[in-house]
Formats: structure tokens, sequence, C-alpha cells
């Protein structure tokens, strides 16, 4: 009873911290906080909270080789249960800011995953990008990465600054089965 008392009282520690997270970086941009899950974050010893439910793993399950829910060859963000809500999943606290410098605050908040952010400019964020199933990523070549926070350990934090125009922006985890698994973001910048 008591872990569970503790991990609950973390949780809204994580959820506060959105909250009272400064709204703008030094230099004048914003800053979006930015936390990486999974199910071992939220795990409890008798099981997941509520409303945490388990997707399909990976391609090729009851389907033929090659094959994804998205088709042969790409991959929609909405294939592990609609952007985020998969077993993995990547939170923004502010998914929409002003045209201009970006500081990006991200936290693993995995308790035994290695994850990483890409941030992909997208010219439709409904559009499936690339996905080859052999290596379970997407290609990177074949998209406009704009930066990255490398691989962080759980419980790690890393940052990424970057000045970005108005447009769509996708922020991935491309660890092998990361993205498939719900790892995915839709972030919006106006102008």
């Amino acid at each position: 009873m008591r872990s569970r008392l503790v991990r609950r009282h973390a949780f809204v520690l994580l959820a506060l911290s959105f909250l009272t997270a400064p709204a703008f970086a030094a230099d004048g941009g914003t800053t979006v906080n930015v936390s990486l899950f999974d199910m071992s974050s939220i795990m409890s010893q008798g099981g997941m909270g509520p409303g945490h439910g388990w997707g399909m793993m990976g391609p090729g399950q009851g389907q033929g080789p090659g094959q994804g829910m998205m088709g042969q060859g790409t991959m929609g963000y909405g294939m592990m249960g609609m952007m985020g809500h998969g077993m993995m999943s990547i939170r923004v606290d502010k998914p929409t800011v002003k045209a201009g410098d970006v500081h990006f605050a991200v936290t693993n908040d995995s308790r035994g995953w290695r994850h990483e952010m890409l941030v992909v400019a997208v010219d439709d964020p409904n559009a499936p990008l690339p996905y080859d199933y052999n290596t379970a990523r997407i290609p990177e070549k074949q998209i406009k990465v704009l930066g990255e926070v490398d691989e962080l350990d759980a419980g790690k934090t890393g940052t990424l600054d970057l000045k970005l125009p108005a447009g769509s922006y996708l922020l991935i985890c491309n660890i092998p089965g990361h993205y498939a698994a719900g790892m995915v973001a839709l972030f919006t910048v106006g102008p």
C-alpha cells in the first residue's frame, strides 16, 4: 500500500512540474516540457493504473510479412492507439507554441527503457511516415529531422534548442519498435 502511495505522489509531482515549469527559456523562447513514457512509468505491483491499456506490439502480428496496419512500407502515427496512447508515448505540456526559439526540456520517465526524442518537420501531420519493418524504425534519411535529444537512460534528462518556423512537427522516439508502440506526439508551431 505504501509503495502505491509513493508512486501516486510521484505521478502527481510530475504532473505539477509541467504546470509550474517556467513559460520561457532564459533566451526569451518558449520552454516545452516533454515526458518520454512507457508502461514501466505507470505500472504498479498490482497492475496498470486506470485508463491505460496494452496495444499491439510491433509489425507482423497476424499479418503478412512486411505488412502493418497502415500498409506495406509506411506507418501512420495512429497505428498504436492514436498518437501517444499505446504502450509507449511522448507527452508535451504545450502542444502548440508561437514561432521562434523553442527549448525542449526532455525527461525519460521510464523505469527501465532508453528513449530518445527527434523533432521531425512534416507537411501533413496526418500523412504516414516511411517505416522499415526490418529494422522497426523510421528511415531518418527519408524524413526531415531538425534536431534530437539522443538516447536517454531511464530517469535521465536532456535538452534541445531549436528556432522553429510556423508549421507542423512530430516528436518521435526512433529506437527500434518504440515509434510503433506509440512514441509520437503532434507539435504545432503557429505564427
